[in-house]
């Protein structure tokens, strides 16, 4: 806590008194050492951050009783901001139930107490609201809040715990955080670090300083670093910022916005902002981390290459090599980027092997949980989109979990869900272990005590994203009243518990948006995006640049893994050929694209809309007649160019609307809705269309994809099955016959 103090002071010294230094900060109680401080002569910014317990606690309710009694909401600090204190303001209500003398609860903040508050019965029926103040030497760069119920409710003298007894926090309470900006070092020791700082819970803001006419290839290095840091921010989501600078001499004092905060500026010798006109020429792709000159407390990472071309290959040497890297300089002299395999994604669960359940969280402690009834242990389950589970009787797992034994056989149970479906439930014994002989699969095969039994997930109920939670409730009756239990209660999921996807195929069918917003399928199919063509109007808007950076964060995000191997083309660079996947940004590379290459795969599904040749919702048309308004649509499409290759595009009639898509995409619960071939965001409506005419991606045997196939038709199964019982028959019949003629030859001779 001194050691906190000492920093603290030490900021503000630097800042008020303008004293030029440098010096270490010691984060928290933490082994990880924060950069070096450059305090400059000038006055350090403060900002103030405000988070909603909605937004703290996600999915999981703000409930408290006297079954479970804690509440745990975390939240990280930014290795490059210092917590000067915060402002909790809770707005709670209370059971009316609750004895007045004894009801109480506590708030901790990183397991130190703030304050405890008393529950009257006078304040039961009326909204509660209460402001703690936190102290800055108790902030780490990781942070929870703890909320703890000590309450016990009239009438249940019999009761271990009281479920009568109950707080509950209202989603607007919220938490109010001071920060001091500080000064990082110009050290790439520390990338992703200020750019993309993984303790910060909210979204993740890129700021991008780029020429006026932007190349494929500038596009192409923006576009390997946003997939790669959408890798890092993953469930937080990722928005892009762009600025521009002029390219000619006699625009160098056009006053232009710049970015005042941490930036990425990609340049060339020739293509460089004004205020970076006196670095040196270099020949060599090179990376430098350097202070803003506009505003010093933020950093800038100059992406610098002799041309164009070597931009591309100065972010494959930074993404392809992040560790080890030191000092404020990176040069560049060779970079080799391997082709990884289909289906590679660090966060899929592999079909090559089995996969631990400790491999599916981040820390061992999310497997375990105390109290009567704690929250459920969760993690979410990533399988690859076009997973082909038709008449599979399920997915296996093997399942391990150790608990607090009961005293006595009561009602304590496990419960397995899926998605929020119920799928299994154990009665907990007074073995205190459990899935020892068994693997979870429903429903039930056949038991045989010979042979293991199998639990399985239904897998109809598993989509590309799934939550797979372990809830253990406890029994809290008691027959005896004078003595209240310990409540040491603890139950835990064995981190060697397996998921096993081996045998499973890849065949789905297309075009389908869902999977392209949920898991930026069918991109994602090749992590790497080698198998990804990007393309672009020859100098591509602000707007079209953002969506485009959206586009590839969200399959970095999913994936795990950086897209390196991205191409990027105008429509006239495209070969006639390609079985690539194509993503089409914006409405003038769409149209290009529809008029050299054609549009009937796109019109067969627009046809079953009563859409066929509509052009106006898609982009601007060149027509005699134009719809007014403002359309954007996300649309997909089986590729011209090829058979099972897929077209998405992010399109719109008038270029500042297609902003509305890249809000879809950075939207999880607004693209949740996504269905079918396309999306057509209206201001006064969003619609989905479903899809008529379908193709398939993938490989199944042959004898799996007949079946498949032909399962959907009955009556032609019927009339074919019919066939060969004639024919069946007729053989028979002919084969009999034969046989009968030669015994009557020979009874003859």
């Amino acid at each position: 806590m001194m050691v906190n103090v000492m920093r603290h002071i030490l900021c503000w010294v630097s800042a008020v008194l303008l004293v030029s230094l440098s010096a270490h900060a010691v984060a928290g109680q933490g082994d990880e050492m924060p950069p070096v401080l450059e305090n400059q002569i000038f006055d350090l910014p403060q900002s103030t951050h405000r988070y909603t317990f909605r937004e703290l606690g996600g999915d999981q309710p703000l409930l408290i009783d006297g079954m479970s009694n804690r509440l745990t909401l975390g939240f990280g600090s930014r290795m490059d901001q210092l917590v000067q204190g915060g402002t909790l303001y809770l707005n709670y209500t209370y059971s009316p139930t609750l004895l007045e003398d004894i009801s109480q609860f506590r708030v901790r903040l990183n397991g130190e107490l703030i304050r405890a508050v008393q529950l009257t019965s006078d304040g039961a029926s009326e909204r509660q609201q209460i402001r703690m103040e936190l102290p800055a030497e108790y902030f780490d760069l990781y942070n929870e809040l703890e909320f703890e119920l000590l309450a016990e409710a009239r009438g249940m003298q019999c009761s271990v715990v009281a479920p009568q007894a109950w707080l509950e926090f209202l989603g607007d309470s919220r938490l109010e955080l001071t920060r001091q900006h500080l000064v990082v070092a110009n050290d790439l020791s520390w990338f992703p670090e200020p750019f993309v700082d993984q303790r910060d819970f909210s979204r993740v803001n890129l700021h991008y300083l780029v020429p006026d006419q932007l190349s494929t290839h500038h596009v192409a290095a923006a576009g390997i670093l946003s997939s790669y840091f959408g890798n890092i921010a993953n469930w937080r989501g990722l928005q892009t910022h762009v600025y521009r600078y002029p390219e000619h001499q006699e625009d160098i004092h056009e006053v232009r916005a710049w970015p005042e905060h941490h930036a990425i500026v990609l340049m060339t010798n020739e293509q460089r902002p004004w205020l970076f006109r006196d670095l040196p020429a270099i020949t060599t792709p090179t990376i430098r981390m350097v202070t803003n000159p506009v505003n010093q407390a933020y950093k800038m990472l100059l992406v610098q290459a002799p041309d164009a071309a070597g931009l591309i290959k100065a972010v494959q040497g930074l993404v392809e090599n992040p560790v080890g890297m030191s000092g404020p300089e990176l040069r560049v002299n060779q970079v080799r980027v391997e082709r990884r395999a289909p289906y590679s994604a660090p966060r899929w669960i592999s079909t090559q092997r089995p996969v631990r359940l400790a491999e599916l969280v981040e820390f061992q402690s999310e497997l375990q949980r105390s109290g009567y009834a704690g929250e459920p242990i969760g993690m979410n389950l990533r399988l690859p989109p076009d997973l082909f589970t038709w008449q599979r009787q399920g997915i296996p797992m093997d399942l391990r979990f150790r608990y607090t034994p009961p005293v006595a056989a009561d009602e304590s149970r496990m419960s397995v869900f899926v998605n929020d479906e119920f799928i299994k439930g154990y009665t907990l014994t007074e073995r205190g272990f459990g899935g020892d002989h068994q693997r979870l699969r429903v429903p039930l095969l056949a038991s045989n005590p010979f042979v293991e039994s199998t639990i399985q997930i239904p897998a109809f109920k598993l989509g590309a994203v799934n939550r797979l939670d372990f809830r253990f409730s406890f029994s809290a009756v008691s027959e005896e009243c004078r003595t209240r239990p310990l409540g040491n209660t603890v139950a835990a999921i064995d981190g060697d518990s397996q998921i096993d996807l081996r045998g499973y195929q890849h065949y789905t069918e297309m075009p389908n948006l869902h999977l392209f917003v949920k898991t930026g399928y069918p991109f994602s199919r090749q992590d790497d995006l080698a198998n990804t063509i990007l393309v672009i109007e020859s100098s591509p808007s602000d707007t079209e640049f953002n969506a485009t950076m959206t586009a590839l964060g969200l399959i970095g995000a999913s994936t795990g893994h950086h897209g390196s191997l991205l191409s990027v083309s105008t429509v006239a660079e495209l070969p006639q050929r390609t079985e690539k996947d194509l993503l089409i940004v914006g409405g003038g590379a769409l149209r290009e694209f529809l008029e050299r290459f054609g549009r009937d795969s796109l019109d067969r599904q627009l046809r079953h809309h009563g859409l066929a040749g509509s052009q106006s919702l898609l982009f601007s048309p060149q027509e005699d007649i134009q719809i007014s308004g403002p359309s954007a649509a996300l649309v997909s499409f089986e590729s011209p160019l090829a058979r099972q290759a897929t077209v998405v595009a992010l399109t719109a009639n008038q270029d500042e609307f297609l902003s509305q898509v890249d809000a879809l995409l950075r939207s999880p619960e607004r693209n949740t809705a996504v269905r079918g071939f396309m999306s057509v965001l209206t201001p006064g409506s969003e619609r989905h269309l479903r899809t008529y005419e379908t193709y398939y991606v993938g490989e199944l045997r042959l004898w799996t994809r007949l079946h498949f196939h032909l399962a959907r038709y009955p009556v032609v199964v019927s009339v074919i099955t019919l066939l060969a019982l004639i024919t069946l028959v007729l053989v028979l019949y002919w084969f009999l016959a034969g046989i009968a003629r030669r015994r009557s030859e020979r009874r003859r001779s």
